[in-house]
């Protein structure tokens, strides 16, 4: 009977772990996406909630910490109630794709962590862990060009996804079917 029990709590902390690892990815594809393609003047809108504040934030990576909660979560936040929403409206009862949502819906806290020097004992312990990710691993995607390092909640994805040149690879291909990329500071040049 114990077995079976650390078996099935074992099997349930492996499964969060992958939710942790997708939510990250999720985060990371965004952000991506975000600094890869929004520029001022789209849309006010976009101008006011993601684009200006993430030139700034590429400007001064520190000022993160100056917004309270809620000014930091406030859009991630948001885009997690649109699939929350229809996991409910789809009558999903599976927890796992809701915990998904529920860490890609903090993933602006995690970042802001991954800006503290000293963030909370509980939040510096699981950095050490490598399930959050540290600012020293982090501050590598506020050097220039910005090409790197777009995952920004666990230690784990970044230095896979950068090995394997996953974010030009998915310029490539946008670039093949029709999109421009556009970045401030070009990553590399030739697409």
């Amino acid at each position: 009977m114990i077995i079976i029990a650390l078996f099935a709590t074992a099997t349930i902390a492996l499964e969060a772990f992958v939710c942790l690892l997708i939510a990250d990815f999720l985060a990371g594809l965004l952000h991506w996406a975000e600094d890869t393609w929004l520029a001022p003047g789209a849309s006010p809108l976009l101008d006011k909630w993601v684009v200006l504040p993430n030139i700034d934030h590429h400007r001064r990576p520190g000022a993160i910490r100056e917004g309270s909660y809620w000014v930091n979560n406030q859009v991630s936040i948001f885009l997690a109630a649109v699939p929350l929403l229809l996991l409910v409206g789809l009558n999903v009862h599976a927890w796992e794709p809701y915990l998904v949502i529920l860490l890609a819906s903090q993933s602006n806290q995690f970042h802001m962590w991954a800006h503290c020097a000293n963030p909370p004992a509980l939040v510096k312990l699981l950095q050490n862990s490598g399930l959050l990710q540290r600012a020293a691993l982090h501050a590598v995607h506020h050097k220039r060009p910005y090409g790197v390092r777009y995952c920004t909640t666990t230690s784990y994805l970044n230095p896979i996804l950068d090995r394997i040149d996953f974010w030009r690879g998915l310029e490539r291909i946008a670039v093949r079917l029709g999109a421009t990329v556009y970045r401030a500071t070009p990553v590399r040049q030739g697409y």
